[in-house]
């Protein structure tokens, strides 16, 4: 039963190294091996499911490798099945081997057919490792795959605007579940006094007298695990990201947002719902986002002028409704009501290209403008009013421009006076200072001096912000970034004990990331002679071997799971303690802006319509 589970892991890795190594040109081998992989996993799910059943349907974890380990840290690689885990496990299965075969004619002749594969296989890795996480730690995993691969998926037209700064503004949202993920378990470390197993969250009366004796941490962290649901679940007030998302490939948005990227938020409500079980709070908040979002998404969907923001509406209204029912506790139900929209979903947004045709011939001859229309026994002017705020989405889009992500830029402005030499030799002082006296030859008694903790974290925090609003130079954007990711490990070294090794681990990814990615630069402008973020350059088309190769850099730079920057960002996280409130909303936001401020790079160098006229442009507005 074991080897079966691994394969759950196995078999979408081996597809997708097998499918790097063909090129673009290649199409049935590439599809094959996807098409191959992902129905043996289907066989190999049902198979387990079926096994499962027989032996009792009990749930059951499997250890399967210790990635790092320490005296207060564990990194365990472990997987759990139980009915939560079959369920999701049977319902992707079957939908990424149905997508994988549609794709293969849909995508034909693309100019990108390797690369869709190549990322469609890297979010099948992800959402299989998210299902069978046996722990918080594998979930985040997952979880961070699953992002990566919306946002390169989202792309995928990389010639035309709308797509990549569409993939910028669906990451900034993802930003936010994912803090808050790292912050409820970041919480959950420190309440439970151990890393959490999933296994582990049957155990009721340790539950329950965790969150008894510290209802505050409770809440927090119900809160937290809610915020980070709402966001990859699109449920408000995060919605508007989710037709924004569609400007990828519709098979991809298909298997995303119309199936189960978009029900992660679901599994993550079930999977913890053992935490926040007997939180009353918890249980309000879930059940008014879910109403919300159903009552709303069904007036914005409704009017939708197009197919795919039609479904993507309709997708979010039923998720609001398996919100209420996973609140209330009814579980299986809202099981049966996840596989049902996802198969609807998915089968919609495939064929969505034949229905705009149905509806047409449909409009033409049979159209009655006499017909009522929904919500019609409403006043004349509340009818109208409705009808223009569901147009505009009840503007949810232009409030989070407006105020949220606006502020945070006027204030990443208002600091680029520190781009002096004069601050600039400061800081590089600072660091020095830091590491000398923090990593290289520790002294004792530097650590009770907590201001100093909270400069080097401020540093850090304007640093990115600087680098996250930066319009001339790439790579002083590119350095003040990894400066950022020092003065961020010497705000948490200066108040704990780490060892070298740990330290180093963490240090070596930036480094290499640091190294790596302002060689790419240096390459493009030689090249080039402009790598300003002022603009998109689209410079991915004459350097795609630099391209990939900073794309590489900058997910490792960021904690990507492929680095040792990953674990080294879990030990820093889970070593500051609870009374260190400021050191943890300061690194917060560090950790929200760091991605975006990295990605962003990414996107106006290599993505984008090319600078030069010789190159096909496509239109603006796509």
């Amino acid at each position: 039963m074991q080897i079966i589970l691994i394969t759950f892991f196995i078999l979408p890795l081996l597809g997708f190294l097998l499918s790097l190594v063909f090129k673009n040109h290649q199409e049935k081998l590439i599809a094959g091996v996807a098409i191959g992989a992902s129905g043996i996993h289907m066989l190999f799910t049902i198979g387990l499911f079926a096994y499962w059943l027989l032996q009792g349907h009990h749930p059951f974890e499997y250890h399967l490798l210790t990635i790092y380990k320490s005296e207060d840290f564990n990194f365990g690689f472990d997987l759990f099945y139980d009915k939560l885990t079959a369920v999701y496990s049977i319902v992707a299965s079957i939908l990424i081997f149905i997508v994988a075969i549609f794709s293969k004619t849909y995508m034909h002749r693309e100019s990108g057919f390797k690369r869709f594969y190549n990322h469609f296989l890297l979010f099948y890795i992800g959402i299989n490792l998210l299902i069978i996480a046996g722990n918080f730690e594998t979930f985040f995993l997952g979880w961070e795959i699953v992002g990566i691969t919306s946002f390169l998926l989202i792309s995928f037209y990389r010639d035309r605007y709308l797509p990549v700064r569409n993939s910028m503004k669906v990451l900034s949202f993802y930003r936010l579940g994912d803090v808050a993920l790292v912050g409820a378990i970041w919480f959950c470390h420190h309440l439970f006094n151990t890393n959490i197993l999933f296994h582990d969250l049957g155990d009721t009366p340790l539950l329950y007298d965790a969150t008894h004796h510290h209802p505050i941490q409770g809440i927090l962290i119900s809160l937290l695990f809610i915020q980070a649901a709402a966001v990859k679940s699109a449920q408000l007030p995060f919605s508007s990201w989710l037709p924004r998302a569609m400007e990828g490939p519709t098979v991809s948005s298909a298997i995303f947002y119309g199936s189960l990227s978009v029900h992660v938020g679901v599994f993550l409500l079930m999977r913890t719902y053992p935490i926040w079980a007997n939180i009353a709070i918890a249980k309000i908040v879930i059940i008014a986002i879910g109403a919300l979002t159903a009552i709303i998404g069904s007036f914005i969907g409704s009017v939708q002028p197009t197919a795919k923001t039609q479904i993507a509406y309709s997708s979010i209204t039923q998720i609001g409704l398996i919100f209420i029912e996973v609140a209330l506790g009814w579980h299986l139900l809202a099981l049966t009501h996840f596989a049902a929209n996802a198969f609807l979903r998915t089968y919609q947004l495939l064929v969505s290209p034949s229905i705009m045709s149905y509806l047409i011939h449909e409009q033409f001859f049979k159209y009655d403008a006499n017909k009522k229309q929904l919500f019609s026994f409403l006043p004349k002017k509340m009818y109208n009013t409705l009808y223009m705020l569901s147009i505009k989405e009840f503007n949810l889009d232009f409030s989070w421009h407006q105020y949220i992500w606006l502020p945070f830029k006027k204030l990443g402005r208002s600091i680029h006076f520190l781009r002096s030499k004069v601050a600039e030799i400061t800081f590089i002082i600072l660091m020095l200072l830091g590491l000398i006296f923090y990593v290289i030859h520790p002294i004792e008694g530097f650590h009770k001096y907590a201001f100093v903790s909270w400069i080097y974290a401020s540093i850090a925090f304007m640093l990115i912000l600087i680098a996250w609003t930066e319009r001339v130079s790439a790579i002083r954007a590119w350095i003040y970034i990894a400066t950022s990711q020092v003065f961020f490990m010497l705000s948490i070294v200066q108040q704990h004990t780490f060892e070298n090794s740990q330290i180093l681990l963490y240090l070596s990814g930036t480094l290499g990331a640091f190294i790596g990615g302002l060689w790419c630069l240096q390459k493009v402008k030689t090249q080039e002679n402009n790598v300003s973020l002022n603009e998109f350059h689209g410079h991915i088309y004459e350097h795609p071997k630099y391209g990939l190769f900073f794309l590489i850099c900058a997910l490792t730079m960021i904690g990507f799971p492929i680095s040792p920057t990953f674990i080294g960002l879990d030990i820093m996280f889970s070593d500051i303690e609870l009374h260190h409130r400021f050191l943890l909303i300061i690194s917060s936001l560090t950790f929200v802006v760091l991605e975006l401020a990295v990605l962003r790079i990414y996107a106006r160098i290599f993505l984008g319509q090319h600078t030069k006229t010789y190159h096909e442009v496509a239109f603006r507005s796509s």
